[in-house]
């Protein structure tokens, strides 16, 4: 019934929603995605921000898939572990005991792939006849998985490709090349469009290579989840008001919409489809709201960078704001950024604008701002636990490769004329907006 039906389930973030699910129809995702399970014959990419509904999509669209994650994996060899534990096949074997004439021959064991089909894994043996016992000779879980992948033509989806090293990435692709021509559908989801460029690496995969782009929500996308699950609580909401709000604040994001309004409901007590129904009420406060919304590994991410890296030899430039603050050139760019709503693309002069609003005086020079938004991203694609370079360090560093189980909440680009920061993880965009100030007010002295 209805009337059993918790906010909890309604406004689900980081689940598969029930209630609140929108396909973003205008954009054909699902169409494309089910085109391609179809024809297969390629191996497809889909990338895209993070937290902006890669995976439910996937879950909604693709069927009886075999769901790997790819962190953690640092071979080939795991891969294929894993495809055999989401497929449900295994590599043991049983061998009864039988009194005769002593030889060898094959022991047949059928393996299920939950309930879908029958594998027939084959494993050699030898009878000894005074022990009267069998040894078993297992096929390696590569092959048994391999050849379930070939019989069952079941999609693989390989989830945070881009958690592997790149050096493993390529031998995968080339493991799975056999398959893919085959017609079994592979999946490659990534956060990063370079995934492509892996894959396209590969000889004999031209022509064999498609992508789909899942990129930050819209608005009018988001605004489609509160009306949903209003709708389903028995609340509603004038003008879209509370929901255009929250919107605004998700940074694209269905994850981060799904939870505010989660928040929202229970800010106002509604944990059930009220009756009768009635408005929602807006929080009393909307900068407490969110302030109680923010991410602590975004927090982690902010100090990290506004620390910046290790300082050898003199100290920092200090530079005096509008607003009272004493910021080296870290926290400045920083706080220019956020104080641009944080838009999630800023090119180079909008970011030398924004400093410069920030500033009481004549602020950093272009090279040097760009120099900081160098530094950061670099900074951004290492571990946390690990300790950062120095500035000289940094320098010397080429465009980082992608480093396993690092997901850079920002990037900055030079591209000339073209260069541009962008914003990759909308948590962290929205702890720019609503947790940043008390690491910036009264400067880095404290």
């Amino acid at each position: 019934m209805a009337s059993e039906v918790r906010v909890s389930r309604v406004f689900v973030p980081g689940k598969l929603p029930d209630y609140t699910y929108n396909p973003r129809s205008e954009l054909h995702l699902e169409t494309q995605l089910g085109d391609y399970v179809e024809e297969a014959g390629s191996i497809l990419t889909v990338a895209g921000p993070t937290k902006t509904g890669k995976s439910v999509l996937l879950r909604r669209v693709v069927q009886n898939a075999a769901w790997v994650d790819g962190q953690g994996i640092d071979d080939v060899d795991e891969m294929w572990r894993r495809i055999g534990d989401a497929l449900g096949v295994y590599t043991g074997v049983e061998a009864g005991s039988s009194r005769g004439s002593s030889g060898g021959g094959n022991l047949g064991s059928e393996v299920g792939l939950l309930g879908v089909a029958k594998v027939e894994a084959q494993a050699e043996y030898a009878v000894n006849e005074a022990s009267d016992l069998r040894y078993a000779i297992q096929r390696p879980i590569s092959a048994v998985a391999r050849a379930a992948l070939e019989q069952t033509l079941r999609p693989l989806v390989i989830d945070d490709f881009h958690f592997i090293e790149r050096a493993v990435q390529r031998q995968i692709v080339r493991a799975l090349k056999p398959l893919v021509l085959l017609g079994v559908p592979v999946v490659l989801v990534s956060i990063s469009h370079r995934v492509q460029d892996v894959v396209t690496a590969e000889p004999d995969m031209t022509g064999r290579v498609s992508s789909l782009s899942v990129n930050f929500w819209a608005e009018d996308e988001l605004l489609v989840i509160a009306r949903k699950g209003f709708e389903v609580l028995n609340v509603t909401d004038p003008g879209d008001m509370i929901a255009r709000h929250l919107a605004q604040n998700s940074f694209g994001s269905p994850h981060l919409m799904q939870k505010f309004c989660r928040e929202a409901c229970k800010d106002d007590g509604v944990r059930v489809p009220q009756v009768p129904g009635r408005a929602l009420r807006a929080p009393d406060h909307w900068e407490a709201f969110f302030s109680r919304q923010v991410d602590g590994a975004s927090a982690d991410w902010f100090q990290r960078l506004l620390r910046g890296p290790q300082e050898r030899g003199s100290a920092r430039t200090q530079w005096r704001t509008k607003t009272g603050e004493t910021l080296d050139g870290y926290g400045l760019t920083l706080a220019a950024i956020a104080a641009t709503g944080p838009r999630l693309t800023l090119s180079k002069d909008e970011i030398k604008t924004a400093v410069e609003d920030q500033l009481e005086g004549s602020g950093p020079a272009a090279h040097q701002t760009t120099r900081v938004l160098q530094h950061m991203s670099r900074i951004a694609a290492t571990r946390i636990t690990s300790s950062v370079p120095t500035e000289d360090e940094l320098d010397q560093q080429e465009e980082p490769d992608a480093v396993p189980d690092v997901q850079p909440v920002m990037e900055y680009v030079e591209e000339g004329p073209n260069s541009a920061l962008h914003i990759a993880d909308p948590f962290f965009a929205f702890y720019l907006r609503w947790g940043s100030t008390m690491h910036l007010r009264g400067g880095q002295e404290d």
